[in-house]
């Protein structure tokens, strides 16, 4: 894999994580185009840099322990994150799919 291609899916995955948004691991891998496998190494890699990455039985989501987000290298604990309604605002994200040349892109309904 690229180092872009790599980043570009960081950037959506932390994007879903902090929208806790991921869907179970079958879900979130099929929306990074990446099989079950590949998904789960992405997670501990990204837990390896330093997040804090937990999964909610209950809700069938990733979410983010400590508040803060991953960058390009490292993740980083921050003091505030989006109110219910300033996320609200972005859209949906579990409609959302990884792409390569956007990032954020409508999923293909099967």
């Amino acid at each position: 894999m690229s180092l872009l291609k790599d980043l570009k899916r960081l950037e959506y995955i932390n994007y879903l994580i902090k929208k806790k948004a991921t869907g179970d691991l079958v879900t979130f891998a099929k929306r990074n185009h990446l099989c079950k496998r590949a998904m789960s190494q992405f997670l501990q890699q990204m837990k390896e840099l330093g997040a804090d990455i937990k999964y909610d039985r209950t809700n069938k989501t990733y979410y983010y322990g400590k508040n803060g987000e991953m960058t390009s290298c490292i993740f980083l604990e921050y003091g505030s994150i989006l109110s219910s309604k300033e996320a609200a605002n972005i859209g949906k994200p579990q409609d959302l799919c990884f792409s390569e040349k956007a990032v954020f892109v409508p999923c293909k309904k099967e």
